[in-house]
């Protein structure tokens, strides 16, 4: 009898114990979980199958919960890397030049949290369209590419025009040199640079072949690595591979440095305007010769979030628009909600051209602003001087040649 019952008894213990370890270890999650408690043992530990349902749905929900916690984590995480320009991050971007792959998601992955947006996910994707969609001096669509543009006034006193602009990469946003050469002097009228290279929209740059230092990088290459100190601040901005921007001053960092951190264009003109959000320029500062009459023609370039721009160029010198200042300018950007904002070469180089990227001599491409080289003299400003552009260094532009 003893050699039947014992056997029996393990066998019973033994199958108890493979079923809770089965429980345990595959069906009862750890919320369900009794906690052992030394006075009352495992008595608030219930399970019945009737539960599976519930589990299950909690499972569910619990994994989806996790995986947006990560995947938000790592945008969020993405999102740092992009500001701070980690070296880590940035040794692979100096390494590659920008996607040239659609994406379904202007922005991809990187967090909107601290950029600003107003529109949905569907209503970005809306601004796109199947068809190029051109307007005159207005507006541009395709399937990769959205710009918008619109004229207003500051404080009634000087008109400025905006160009809203949307990409699907940032490999659309480009830079080009006076008849294709770097050096000094070298200029060209913006309007045929940008028709050259069939651009959209294109602003004038920093115009750095008048100066005989500043850090200077186009399309990747490095075309100039002395430093100009002789500006009371010597700001530059950087344009990464990855589309996002960045002010740095050229005292904290050797060009080499820049470049290692994916840095796609560099510009050194300025000064800053907004950096992180928040408007770094102040009252009464001006640049060069524009400090002798503060509202003159400008030109500037911003950051909303990545993949999302901004020109802005104001008239000046004229009766009905005198001009703006860098603080002014500023307070624009500002207003425009940019994360990053730079001030590029103003005056009678202040340029903004419009077209539908086909590059026809004889097509839709015109000035957007009151482009004029009328020279002021005392307080008195013209009605309507001759419109003409000045011969630039470069450009920046919207286009996909």
């Amino acid at each position: 009898m003893k050699k039947v019952v014992i056997p029996l008894v393990f066998a019973l213990v033994g199958t108890s114990f493979v079923a809770y370890s089965f429980l345990d270890t595959f069906v009862i999650p750890k919320e369900y979980r009794g906690v052992y408690n030394a006075n009352q043992g495992a008595s608030n530990f219930s399970f019945s199958f009737a539960d599976m349902s519930k589990i299950s749905s909690s499972s569910s929900s619990s994994s989806k919960t996790s995986q947006s916690s990560i995947s938000s984590s790592q945008s969020s995480i993405s999102s740092s890397q992009s500001s701070s320009k980690s070296s880590s991050q940035a040794s692979s971007a100096s390494s590659s030049q920008p996607s040239s792959s659609s994406s379904s998601n202007p922005g991809g992955n990187i967090s909107t949290n601290q950029y600003y947006e107003d529109l949905t996910p569907e209503q970005i994707e809306a601004l796109f369209t199947d068809e190029v969609v051109f307007v005159p001096k207005q507006h541009y669509s395709d399937k990769d590419i959205y710009v918008d543009i619109t004229t207003d006034r500051f404080e009634d006193y000087s008109t400025f025009y905006a160009a809203d602009i949307r990409i699907r990469n940032a490999s659309y946003l480009k830079t080009a040199l006076a008849h294709e050469k770097a050096g000094e002097n070298i200029t060209e009228e913006t309007s045929s640079i940008a028709k050259r290279h069939k651009s959209i929209i294109a602003i004038d740059g920093d115009t750095y072949g008048a100066q005989k230092g500043g850090y200077v990088i186009r399309n990747g290459q490095k075309i100039r690595s002395s430093k100009n100190l002789n500006r009371k601040k010597p700001e530059d901005l950087a344009i990464y591979a990855d589309g996002t921007f960045e002010i740095f001053n050229e005292r904290d960092y050797e060009l080499d440095e820049i470049a290692a951190k994916g840095a796609w264009q560099v510009f050194s003109f300025g000064p800053g305007l907004i950096s992180e959000g928040q408007k770094i320029v102040q009252k009464g500062e001006e640049v060069g010769t524009a400090a002798s009459q503060n509202r003159n023609q400008r030109c500037a370039i911003g950051m909303i979030a990545p993949l999302h721009y901004i020109f802005v160029v104001s008239d000046g010198r004229i009766k009905s628009s005198p001009g703006l200042s860098l603080y002014q300018i500023g307070k624009i950007m500002e207003a425009k909600h940019a994360w990053c904002a730079y001030n590029l070469d103003g005056g009678g180089s202040a340029t903004m051209w419009f077209d539908d990227g086909s590059g026809d001599a004889n097509g839709n491409g015109a000035l957007i602003n009151y482009c004029t080289q009328q020279l002021v003299n005392g307080s008195t400003l013209p009605e309507a001087p001759p419109i003409g552009e000045r011969g630039v260094s470069d450009i920046v532009y919207i286009g996909k040649e």
